[in-house]
C-alpha cells in the first residue's frame, strides 16, 4: 500500500497556488519477492473463521517517525528509511538505511520489521511537478511500480537493514491502521474505494487476508475495534458526505462492507466523526457557495446494527460560521467555528437521541485542532488581532455549562515579519506532553532582514491554569515532529534531526545535529527549494503583517481573510494524506 499518484495532486499548481496566494496575502502474499495486490478480487484463506474480540486490540497509526528503545525510525520523502541510534540521546548517530524506490511517506515498526509506505510519484516541490532523476537523487531512484508500495524491511540489525519483501497496490492509498496483528489499508482506484487487510502476526511471513472494493470516495477513516468508518465526498449527491461501515471485528483479518449512508455537509478531517459505544457522532459544515454562508450541525447515528445504520438525532449548532475544529471526548463534544471571533461550543452527548449544547464561549481567533485534557481543553490555531499569528489557548471545561479561557499565548516569534505553524495543518506536529507540563509548537517565520525563512520550535510551559512562553530553538527545515527523551528534546524535519539540552527551558541549547539530506543534494537532484516546499504549496499557513503586498503585504480585510481561509481549506481537502 503505497502511494502512487494521489487522487488529487499534492499542491496542484492552480488550486494550491490560488489558495496559498489568497491565504498568505490575506491572512501500503508472501514475503520473499514482490507481490502485487489488486483490490479487484478478494484473497481469502478458507480456513479462517471470524474471530471474536475477547480483548481490546491496539490501534496504531503510521507516522513519519517511530521511536522504539532509543532508535528513531524515519520515513523520509527524499532518502527513504533511515535509522538513528539515539540510545545516547546526547550523541545521536546514523545507523542503517534503506533507499526505497519512490517517495518515502510513513511507516509502522513492529517486531523488528519496518513497514514503509512509498509513492510512485514524488508529487510537487515548491509548487512544480517533479520527476525522479536516477541516479542523481542519491539512493532514491525511479520507481519500478505504479501507484503505491509497502516495503517490509528487517531492522533487527540496526546497522544493516535488509529488504524482506514488497507489496504493490494499484491506486492511491489514503489511510492505514494497525489493529492488533492486522494491517489495514484503504484507498481509491478512480471512483472505486478499496480496503485491504494484511496479517502480520507471523513475521517474516505476511499474508494478504482479504481485499474488497466498492463504489465510493475515500478521503480518510475513523477506526474502532470493530469498524473502519470511511468517509468521502458523495459525487452522486452534492454537498453531502458518504459514510461506509467496514466490519473488521474478525481478529483474523476478514473484512466485510456493511451499511453505507449519507450525511449532509462536508467533513474536514477524521476528528469530525467518532464512534462511541454504539453511536456514531458527526459534525459537518454545509457550505453554500452562492451565499458564502454555512450551517454547522451535529448528527448522531445508531451503529449497533452495522447493516442498518439509523439516524438518532440532529442538533443545529450555528449558521453563517465556518467550522474550524471538532473533538469528541467520551460523552462530550467540542466544536470551534469562526467568522470574526471563535465560538467554542461544548456538547452534551450523554443521550444520543437528545444531544444538547451545554455551553458556549466566544474568544478572538479560532482553533484548528483541539486536545482534551480532562477538565481542561487545549486549542492551537490563530489569533485574529494584528497579524493572525499562531496561538495556543487553554480552557477550563470542568463545568460544561460555563467553559472559560484560562490562558492564551500568541506566538509572535521575536517580532520577525511573519509567522506560521505546521501544527495548524498537521496535528501530529504539535507536541503536548501533559505529564511534563510542556507544549511544543513548531513555528516558521520570514526574516525580512535576510529574506529567508527561519524554522524552529517554541517551548510553552503549561500548568493547570496557565500557559507561559519559554525558550525557542531554531532548526533546519520545517519541524514536523518533536518530543522529549531522557530529559533531552529532539526535533525532526525532512532534512535534519537534532537533539537539544532543555534543562533550562528559557535557554535551550542544541547538542547535536544530523543532516538527513543537504540543500546541495536537493539542488543536484533538481529539487530546488524543496526545503521551503511546504510554505509554497500551502501546507503551513502563513499570515503576513505589515505594509507590503505579498512580498509587498497589505493590511487585512475581514472579507479577504475569510475568503483566503475558505480557499486554502478547499485546497487542503485535496492534500488530505500522503503529504
Amino acid at each position: 500500500m503505497c502511494i502512487g499518484r494521489r487522487r488529487h495532486e499534492t499542491g496542484s499548481s492552480v488550486g494550491s497556488h490560488f489558495a496559498w496566494a489568497t491565504a498568505t496575502i490575506c491572512a501500503i502474499l508472501m514475503i520473499g519477492g514482490c507481490s502485487t495486490v489488486e483490490p479487484n478480487d478478494p484473497v481469502v484463506n478458507d480456513d479462517d473463521e471470524p474471530g471474536d474480540v475477547a480483548t481490546a486490540r491496539e490501534i496504531e497509526e503510521a507516522d513519519i517517525v517511530k521511536l522504539i528503545d532509543g532508535y528513531f525510525y524515519i520515513s523520509n520523502p527524499y532518502t527513504g528509511l533511515r535509522v538513528i541510534d539515539a540510545t545516547d540521546i546526547s550523541a545521536p548517530k546514523f545507523a542503517g538505511s534503506y533507499g526505497v524506490r519512490g517517495r518515502g511517506v510513513e511507516l509502522i515498526v513492529r517486531n523488528d520489521y519496518a513497514f514503509v509506505f512509498t509513492a510512485a510519484d514524488f508529487g510537487y516541490c515548491a509548487g512544480e511537478p517533479v520527476a525522479f532523476d536516477d541516479p542523481a537523487f542519491g539512493d532514491i531512484s525511479e520507481p519500478d511500480y505504479d501507484g503505491s508500495r509497502l516495503w517490509v524491511v528487517d531492522v533487527s540489525n540496526k546497522d544493516e537493514l535488509t529488504l524482506a519483501g514488497t507489496v504493490d497496490f494499484d491506486g492511491t492509498v489514503v489511510a492505514t491502521r494497525r489493529v492488533g496483528e492486522i494491517l489495514y489499508a484503504t484507498g481509491n482506484i478512480g471512483s472505486t474505494t478499496f480496503v485491504v487487510s494484511i496479517d502480520i502476526s507471523n513475521l517474516p511471513q505476511i499474508r494478504v487476508v482479504e481485499s474488497i472494493r466498492f463504489g465510493a470516495d475515500a478521503e480518510d477513516i475513523h477506526v474502532s475495534q470493530d469498524a473502519i468508518l470511511l468517509y468521502g465526498d458523495d459525487l452522486t449527491e452534492p454537498d453531502t458526505t458518504r459514510i461506509t461501515y467496514v466490519d473488521i471485528s474478525s481478529t483474523n483479518g476478514l473484512i466485510e462492507r456493511r451499511d453505507s449512508f449519507r450525511v449532509p455537509g462536508t467533513i474536514e478531517n477524521r476528528f469530525f466523526l467518532d464512534a462511541y459505544d454504539d453511536t456514531l457522532r458527526i459534525v459537518t459544515e454545509d457550505f453554500n457557495p452562492n451565499t458564502f454562508s454555512s450551517e454547522v450541525a451535529l448528527y448522531m447515528y445508531d451503529i449497533s446494527d452495522p447493516d442498518d445504520v439509523t439516524r438518532l438525532s440532529e442538533l443545529p449548532i450555528i449558521n453563517r460560521e465556518s467550522l474550524r475544529s471538532v473533538r469528541f471526548d467520551g460523552s462530550r463534544g467540542y466544536v470551534v467555528t469562526f467568522e470574526q471571533v471563535d465560538p467554542l461550543f461544548v456538547l452534551d452527548l450523554t443521550d444520543p437521541a437528545n444531544p444538547e449544547i451545554s455551553g458556549e464561549l466566544t474568544v478572538p481567533g479560532f482553533s484548528t485542532h483541539l486536545v482534551p485534557l480532562g477538565d481542561r481543553l487545549l486549542g492551537v490555531g490563530f489569533a485574529t488581532g494584528g497579524g493572525f499569528e499562531p496561538a495556543v489557548s487553554l480552557y477550563d471545561v470542568s463545568d460544561a455549562a460555563n467553559p472559560f479561557l484560562l490562558s492564551r499565548l500568541v506566538v509572535e516569534s521575536l517580532n520577525r515579519f511573519s509567522v506560521g505553524s505546521e501544527a495548524t495543518v498537521d496535528e501530529k506536529a504539535l507536541g503536548v506532553l501533559d505529564d511534563l507540563g510542556i507544549v511544543l509548537l513548531p513555528y516558521a517565520v520570514f526574516d525580512n532582514n535576510t529574506g529567508d525563512f527561519v524554522d524552529g520550535l517554541q517551548i510553552i510551559q503549561m500548568t493547570d491554569s496557565n500557559l507561559r512562553e519559554r525558550g525557542q530553538i531554531e532548526h533546519e527545515g520545517i519541524v514536523r515532529r518533536s518530543g522529549f527523551e531522557d530529559s533531552r528534546m529532539w526535533l525532526l524535519s525532512e532534512i535534519s534531526f537534532a537533539t537539544v539540552n532543555a534543562i533550562d527551558l528559557d535557554e535551550p541549547q542544541q547538542i547535536a545535529e544530523l543532516s538527513i539530506i543537504s540543500e546541495q543534494e536537493l539542488l543536484d537532484a533538481g529539487l530546488l527549494d524543496c526545503v521551503d516546499s511546504a510554505r509554497r504549496t500551502g501546507r503551513t499557513i502563513f499570515f503576513f503583517r505589515g505594509n507590503a503586498l505579498c512580498g509587498a503585504f497589505v493590511p487585512f480585510s475581514t472579507f479577504l481573510t475569510v475568503a483566503g481561509l475558505i480557499a486554502l481549506r478547499m485546497s487542503r481537502r485535496q492534500r488530505r494524506i500522503w503529504t
